[in-house]
């Protein structure tokens, strides 16, 4: 894809700026809510182990001033292989890092933990993300604002429940991925992410995580890459009845024709703020 030079945007005072860190590549998303048809998309490969690819992070931000500007707001979603979600009472009276290690104790205890709070739900996604990685983002972008990438999801999928007992189930799917989250207006039931190398498994996940609560489960409903979602459905229809895709938010219509494009938890971020 193209450079993304200073000249794409006549004014970033007005834009957003909002990266996606997963596994292995980030995305990067330059919107102006002012502006019909002003969105930017670039997806862009990291490779390596965890210090290579923030070298390589580093270089593509360092290549592509427009990245530079000063924005209206900044935000990272980072996909992390490991977060914990615990009750507020909780973590707001333990040390984040050791109740991370006392889940896994091969968590970093150098790392930097991302605190998102769940106030819907009174609990908090508790993510470690390496120091170095942190750091970099902080320095280079003072004013940023960093979330797990299940973050947004949560919230997206709460606002569009009906108040009330109604359980649903929400996945998001992507290339090797897939958020996993069941829940109605007052209950987190499950929340989580697995990795699947073939459809067949990303079914068997979803399906063993609504096994117990498949009465209570009016809906389940997939999102996110369009023809792994079309692979998924009729898999799961031979076992629950009422599987749906999410439809995709309106109100992102007008930001540009690359926004069906965009990873779908980062195209909802500017509708969870």
């Amino acid at each position: 894809m193209t450079t993304l030079t200073k000249d794409l945007v006549k004014n970033t005072a007005y834009c957003r700026l909002d990266l996606r860190i997963g596994n292995g590549a980030i995305d990067v998303m330059i919107y102006n809510p002012l502006e019909d048809n002003s969105l930017l998309l670039r997806h862009f490969p990291l490779d390596g182990d965890e210090q290579e690819q923030l070298k390589h992070l580093e270089t593509y931000i360092y290549d592509n001033p427009l990245l530079l500007s000063e924005f209206r707001t900044v935000t990272a979603i980072i996909e992390s292989r490991c977060n914990i979600i615990v009750p507020s009472a909780i973590a707001d009276s333990c040390d984040h890092l050791s109740l991370l290690r006392e889940a896994d104790p091969d968590t970093d205890s150098r790392a930097s933990i991302i605190d998102d709070r769940l106030d819907i739900f009174d609990a908090h996604i508790l993510t470690p993300v390496a120091s170095p990685t942190v750091n970099f983002l902080h320095r280079t972008f003072p004013n940023i604002r960093l979330h797990n990438a299940l973050y947004p999801f949560t919230r997206y999928c709460h606002a569009n429940l009906s108040k009330g007992n109604t359980v649903k189930a929400f996945v998001n799917i992507r290339e090797r991925a897939m958020d996993l989250i069941v829940m109605s207006s007052t209950t987190l039931r499950i929340i989580n992410r697995f990795e699947y190398r073939d459809i067949n498994d990303a079914a068997y996940y979803i399906l063993n995580c609504t096994d117990e609560t498949d009465g209570e489960i009016s809906e389940i409903l997939i999102g996110g890459v369009h023809d792994k979602r079309d692979a998924l459905m009729p898999l799961l229809r031979k076992f629950r009845p009422y599987v749906m895709p999410m439809i995709f938010p309106s109100a992102m219509f007008k930001a540009g024709a690359d926004a069906m494009k965009a990873p779908f938890d980062l195209i909802i971020l500017p509708l969870c703020e």
